[in-house]
């Protein structure tokens, strides 16, 4: 285990959940109480640095899937200030007042988590009729934008009801506080969805039978991604300890 000066303090309260993937498991107190099993410090920092470049890595699809979008808007005849202009409506802050679990943001998350259900249904259907093997280099790189996908999928929906009802409990002189427990759970939300984004880039460019079903998820949570950036303006600004420090 890391020594108590090695910790990071409240770097868990920000997290995507997701320690497998975590670059900073060696320097996380609650991982290390949570491990079943006592690894050595030299250990935790080798699979710190492997999935270091793994985010690296999607930090490049990440780039290609804003691109794409940006392509498929050109496309359709839609200027880039008509995406922003399409999410900066009232309702956005209307629902406010009303619960959070009925936050348009929130229902936009429960859409998109039946979407991810639809293609993957189609997606099996389409795997058991070909011939093809899983375990090929190829299809294990692939493998990895699908665990990016079903580990985010309902990951965002109660994050983002989470972020909803802390900005309700907060004063209005803090809503668009960086610093504000709302746009720290905000910005974790944005984060999943840039990573969810990136991969489902990847997999349009390599399903085009299922370009249709993937063209709809991107264009989806990318309007999901900008009306939350619109909610929680001060979001990204949010620095996360460890993470973004």
């Amino acid at each position: 285990m890391g020594t108590e000066t090695d910790l990071i303090p409240g770097i868990f309260n920000y997290c995507d959940r997701w320690c497998e993937r975590c670059t900073y498991t060696s320097r996380c107190l609650q991982f290390q109480i949570e491990s079943e099993e006592t690894q050595s410090s030299d250990a935790l920092q080798d699979f710190d640095a492997l999935n270091t470049r793994f985010w690296e890595d999607m930090g490049e699809a990440l780039v290609q899937a804003m691109r794409l979008i940006r392509d498929i808007a050109a496309q359709e005849g839609i200027e880039p200030e008509d995406l922003d202009r399409e999410t900066a409506s009232s309702e956005l802050y209307e629902s406010f007042h009303r619960n959070a679990r009925e936050h348009s943001c929130a229902s936009a998350a429960l859409v998109y988590s039946g979407m991810v259900n639809d293609w993957f249904a189609a997606f099996d259907d389409f795997f058991e009729s070909e011939e093809e093997s899983l375990l090929t280099n190829h299809h294990l790189f692939l493998d990895e934008h699908f665990q990016v996908i079903r580990h985010y999928q309902y990951f965002i929906y109660p994050k983002i009801v989470r972020a909803v009802e802390g900005r309700l409990n907060e004063p209005a002189t803090v809503h668009n506080d960086a610093e504000s427990d709302a746009s720290g759970t905000a910005k974790v939300t944005l984060i999943a969805i840039d990573r969810s984004l990136a991969s489902w880039s990847v997999l349009y460019a390599e399903y085009p039978a299922y370009e249709d079903k993937t063209l709809s998820i991107l264009v989806h949570l990318d309007r999901l991604r900008r009306s939350l950036e619109v909610v929680f303006p001060a979001a990204r600004a949010f620095i996360r300890p460890g993470f973004d420090s």
